[in-house]
């Protein structure tokens, strides 16, 4: 069969957080369904019209290529169109771009996954798309395209929601892949990469970069996050050798320098992440000049010393440390369950080392008194006074649909239950500076003085200078004068 995959029109609340998606959930599916003999053609949406802006009336600014001319390369010999539908608050405007794709090819079954079919079926069957894939896409989609082929006889694949029966809303279930080393790499070959690699998917600049998924999945219960819906809990590693082996071609084929890991859970199993760090160096020694950041958070207790000093000595440029809170009760009441003597002993290492990281937070969260905030700011200066090279990332609560987190708000009363019901809902929705929460312990004006609190404890001048304009510029600015500022700070100890 032909296939066409859309990456669609992004939406971002301002100019500085545009970036470029690398697509690899999409391109992950065009690869796979290539191997079993499938044609496909790529658009993406984002990237060919990256110079195109539009702002709605609710000030988002959607970015890629008009509708119009999102349907003029769709080949009209398309037998199937797939819609990855990458996040929630971009439901508004995939909902008109599939209503103005049927109009004009109302013949052609339409497809949509990714993560927000997959976390809110409900709201994504009022769309116009004749299938919601929920889950991991790869076999579901395969399934479903032999589905179509036999004149949609048979039963529908186990992930799959057709429009025309809303009952499936409740049968569908999602598949996990169990072996992710038999997939294909992702088919970059579709996209112009080369237009990629300069400015990464988290908007590094400066560097050949590339996105790489390791493993899939997620074991613990964070109550916050939103992977599940999509990847599940139970974790699946690619094995060290297939892992380098995707590095290797990126390096050979594309002159990457900068392996940029989205993994939930990177270093879940130690020996498999020695490996991979073991075979980095190896390069790194015949002549490579390979780097790499960790951008999503690593737990703290799945780290330690040699481990740290593995990931030096295989070039690390950055990793994210996701502590979330510094109060053991909200520890618990998250479901992030750290020990927080851990954290010390580990940040004390990674300072030790000089580890360059970020460590995130997360405030403004339904259980938060006044007393447990305190405690958590005290155990931030606890932190800066160890490891005064950390830095600090904020981030207020965010109730993101069908998470536990957002369960429990609805239960107490926080939120209504019909909140993320209808489109209009995410047209504010921000993954940093909007207030959604106000409980008994703070309303939306104490959310925003808690910031202020956190910046002024554990920033000195400088850096509280750069957090309060990172909403107005893009991180690589942010980066670079966090890097000018510790730069200064280690000429001067040694003058």
């Amino acid at each position: 069969m032909k296939v066409t995959l859309i990456n669609p029109q992004f939406s971002f609340f301002n100019r500085s957080e545009k970036i470029l998606s690398q697509c690899l959930g999409l391109l992950y599916i065009a690869s796979y369904l290539r191997s079993k003999g499938h044609e496909i053609f790529f658009i993406d949406a984002l990237q060919e019209g990256f110079d195109h802006e539009e702002i709605l009336e609710t000030g988002i600014i959607k970015v890629g290529l008009s509708n119009e001319d999102i349907i003029k390369r769709i080949p009209k010999e398309t037998d199937i169109i797939g819609i990855g539908g990458a996040f929630s608050h971009m439901a508004p405007s995939l909902h008109v771009l599939i209503k103005d794709i049927k109009n004009k090819l109302p013949h052609i079954p339409l497809v949509m996954g990714g993560v927000y079919p997959s976390s809110q079926p409900e709201l994504a069957i009022t769309s116009e798309a004749d299938f919601l894939a929920i889950g991991e896409g790869e076999h579901t989609m395969e399934k479903l395209m032999d589905y179509i082929q036999n004149n949609m006889e048979g039963e529908l694949p186990p992930a799959i929601i057709p429009k025309s029966d809303p009952s499936y809303l409740n049968k569908a279930k999602r598949e996990m892949i169990k072996d992710v080393d038999a997939l294909p790499f992702p088919a970059r070959d579709l996209i112009p990469f080369e237009k990629y690699v300069g400015r990464s998917q988290r908007n590094t600049r400066g560097w050949r970069s590339a996105s790489i998924l390791s493993s899939r999945g997620c074991p613990y219960d964070c109550e916050f996050c939103s992977i599940h819906a999509v990847a599940g809990r139970a974790w699946r590693m690619r094995s060290p050798e297939n892992v380098l082996s995707e590095i290797d071609f990126l390096v050979d084929k594309y002159d990457i320098n900068n392996i940029e890991f989205e993994d939930d859970m990177l270093t879940l199993k130690r020996d498999r992440i020695v490996k991979i760090m073991d075979g980095i160096i190896d390069r790194n020694k015949n002549g490579k000049k390979i780097y790499w950041q960790a951008l999503n958070g690593i737990r703290f207790d799945t780290l330690d010393e040699d481990l740290l000093l593995k990931f030096k000595e295989a070039n690390v440029r950055h990793i994210n440390l996701a502590l979330e809170s510094g109060d053991k009760d909200m520890q618990k009441i998250m479901g992030k369950k750290l020990d927080l003597n851990k954290v010390m002993e580990i940040m004390t290492l990674v300072e030790k080392h000089k580890v360059p990281m970020h460590v995130f937070v997360i405030f403004g969260y339904p259980g938060e008194t006044m007393e447990r905030f305190d405690n958590a700011v005290q155990f931030y200066k606890k932190i800066k006074t160890i490891a005064p090279s950390a830095q600090f990332k904020f981030f207020i609560a965010q109730p993101y649909p069908n998470t536990k987190l957002f369960q429990r708000a609805v239960r107490l009363g926080y939120l209504p239950a019909d909140l993320f019901d209808k489109l209009d809902s995410f047209n504010q929705f921000s993954t940093s500076s909007q207030v959604w929460l106000e409980t008994e312990d703070f309303d939306k004006k104490e959310v925003l003085r808690r910031k202020k609190i956190l910046f002024k404890s554990v920033f000195n001048t400088t850096e509280y200078i750069i957090q309060r304009i990172q909403d107005s510029f893009p991180d690589p600015i942010v980066n670079f004068l966090y890097s000018l500022h510790y730069f200064l700070e280690r000429v001067k100890k040694k003058l």
